[in-house]
């Protein structure tokens, strides 16, 4: 018992520095103070260095990069993909080493499997101390060279899912206090500015998402979907888009600002009223499908009179539009959900689920929504002529779809093979860039027709 007190006192340390003392006593704990992801060391490897700097120069910089929404990543795509998220990042801060950082900074985690990193900076060359100014212009410096590095490194879909923000804080030497606690306070307060860098975007973005919401500068796109048996045009579904060639081009960026701002059902009023004014000049017999978030599908706006005049100003009637509810967002409150639908029904409306198979509870969307249409995420389309597993998930849906009198839409065709292998299976209908790829309303059939 007394050795074991022993062993426990020798391992109590006063201080991180200590920390070195013990790794050099025992180098096997050295390991567990990397990070096994990105190889980089954790902050209570950093003490030595800061503390030589504090007493060689009375001061430190430091910078945190902060990677925010990372929950996201995790959520959707899981913690392996969240650790590779993690890797690009530090091989990103590797590769601006030498140029935007110099050689003899030293990068670091903030903690194994977190989500931060922590740069301390060696002392300025010119100058005494470190000007404030400078110090903010190499952190956005590093902020745009790393999202400039993971942009052309990442997929879209994956790099839209999170961001990254540099804040600093120089550290003062203060005999008074314990290294701990200076080095402590230094990180919060350069968390604390990236949150601010954070909270400042987002505040700009949601100005110009509301600007182009007041200004109407959505615009709409039709992409055709065909009967897969005679590849006749059925319908379009309606796209709609931000300003060309800017941040909000894609609809996705649109929505998720949206969502983050209070804005989803502005936007989504907008986009519905442009999708409509289009179809004045869609064909007849042509279906309508307009994408409906979630939480619009609650707004009165769907129900009231404007609306019924809006229909009637484009000469097209509520049994030819098909409500495409995305299975993308969580519905909360199904009770509710499906009592609008009803009412919608009854209006002349149909509804289809979009995006099935890449959402949220897709089993129980389809149970309580019970569509007349049924979307089949990209996610599943592509490779279904090489991957089994695909052909039979497809197989399967095209089962359910027939027993249940759902008509199966395959989003995302892009090959030939994928074509000929949902004919085979007996996908009824199709959509994807193999036909057409979104175009302004409404082009000649003979330009979206299909060589067979």
């Amino acid at each position: 018992m007394d050795e074991a007190r022993t062993i426990r006192r020798d391992y109590l340390l006063e201080s991180w520095l200590e920390l070195h003392d013990a790794i050099e006593a025992h180098p096997e704990l050295r390991k567990l103070l990397f990070d096994a992801v990105t190889g980089l060391p954790t902050t209570p490897l950093l003490f030595p260095r800061i503390q030589a700097l504090l007493a060689d120069r009375g001061e430190v910089s430091l910078l945190c990069l902060n990677v925010v929404r990372y929950s996201k990543i995790e959520e959707i795509y899981g913690w392996k993909v969240f650790d590779e998220v993690m890797r690009q990042v530090s091989q990103s801060l590797e590769n601006i080493t030498g140029h935007y950082l110099r050689d003899s900074d030293i990068v670091a985690e903030l903690m194994i499997s977190g989500n931060a990193f922590v740069i301390v900076l060696s002392p300025p060359r010119n100058t005494t101390h470190v000007e404030h100014a400078d110090l903010e212009a190499l952190s956005r410096r590093v902020e745009e060279r790393v999202r400039e590095s993971l942009a052309a490194t990442m997929p879209p879909a994956l790099f839209r899912k999170f961001g990254c923000y540099v804040g600093a804080h120089t550290i003062l030497a203060d005999p008074n206090m314990r290294l701990e606690r200076l080095v402590h306070e230094g990180l919060e307060a350069a968390l604390s500015q990236s949150s601010d860098r954070e909270a400042a975007d987002a505040a700009e973005r949601k100005s110009r998402l509301r600007g182009i919401i007041e200004r109407g500068e959505v615009r709409t796109l039709v992409h055709p979907l065909f009967d897969l048996r005679d590849f006749s045009i059925i319908g379009y579904e309606a796209l709609s888009r931000g300003p060309e060639g800017g941040e909000f081009e894609r609809p996705d960026k649109l929505f998720k600002v949206a969502y983050d701002s209070d804005l989803v059902l502005r936007l989504e009023r907008l986009c519905r009223k442009k999708a409509i004014a289009a179809a004045a000049d869609i064909p007849q017999g042509r279906l309508l499908f307009l994408n409906i978030e979630p939480e619009a599908i609650s707004d009165p706006e769907l129900r009231d009179v404007m609306f019924t005049a809006l229909l009637a100003d484009a000469a097209i009637t509520p049994d030819r539009i098909v409500l495409e509810i995305t299975e993308r967002t969580a519905i909360v409150d199904f009770g509710a959900f499906r009592a609008t639908l009803e009412y919608l029904r009854a209006l002349g409306f149909a509804v289809a689920v979009d995006d099935a198979g890449a959402g949220y509870g897709s089993l129980q969307c389809l149970a309580e929504v019970k569509p007349e249409w049924l979307k089949i995420d990209i996610s599943l389309v592509r490779g279904v002529d090489t991957d089994e597993v695909r052909r039979q998930l497809m197989s399967s849906m095209v089962t359910f779809a027939k027993r249940c009198g759902v008509k199966l839409v395959a989003e995302g065709i892009e090959t030939k093979e994928e074509l000929e292998t949902l004919i085979e299976i007996g996908v009824t209908y199709g959509q994807g860039f193999y036909f057409t790829k979104p175009v302004l309303p409404f082009p000649a059939d003979a330009d979206v027709t299909p060589v067979r």
